[in-house]
């Protein structure tokens, strides 16, 4: 399916007097026809757009399994992990550099969020987070308000930027996981 979401329709071909069911496990997926029917019918199903990681879910229709796998709408959206070096005017006590690991995501009216982590730092937030064409920016508050800019790859699964904040400065990079 496509991480745009979409709708789809099938047919149950069944004798008269069979009595079927539909089930799903992803909570994502929707089945607006019937979920008990007798005889032929059809199965009727929608998916919303998938603002995260690849999702996968079974239908369960007259006892056999239709898998529905859905890609993300944007390669962004879904869980990073990186390394953030620090620069000019940092602490000495911060080691040079630090391991993070997030999750961009779409939130349901429709903002960009970051869900990020910083294990060493004790560092758990999640912040608005602009992504405009290949470029990201959000700001975080830790000792001073610090601006994280960073450009993605063209295929939007890395990034590479810079940190400032106070009098410290720096590099960070991730990956999309």
């Amino acid at each position: 399916m496509s991480g745009a979401g979409g709708s789809a329709t099938f047919t149950v071909t069944t004798g008269a007097g069979c009595a079927w069911t539909v089930s799903t496990t992803g909570n994502f997926v929707t089945v607006s026809t019937p979920t008990s029917q007798t005889g032929t019918g059809p199965v009727s199903f929608s998916v919303p757009e998938n603002p995260g990681d690849t999702r996968t879910a079974t239908l369960t229709v007259a006892g056999q399994a239709v898998v529905i796998s859905q890609s993300p709408n944007d390669q962004v959206y879904g869980n990073w992990g990186g390394t953030i070096t620090k620069g000019s005017g940092c602490l000495a006590t911060l080691p040079a550099s630090l391991e993070w690991t997030g999750t961009i995501r779409r939130t349901s009216t429709g903002a960009n969020e970051f869900a990020i982590s910083i294990p060493s730092l004790a560092v758990s937030q999640t912040l608005p987070i602009i992504i405009s064409g290949n470029n990201i920016q959000f700001t975080v508050a830790l000792d001073a308000l610090y601006t994280f800019t960073a450009t993605l790859s063209s295929d939007r699964r890395s990034l590479t930027g810079t940190f400032s904040g106070g009098s410290c400065s720096g590099t960070w990079n991730g990956t999309r996981r």
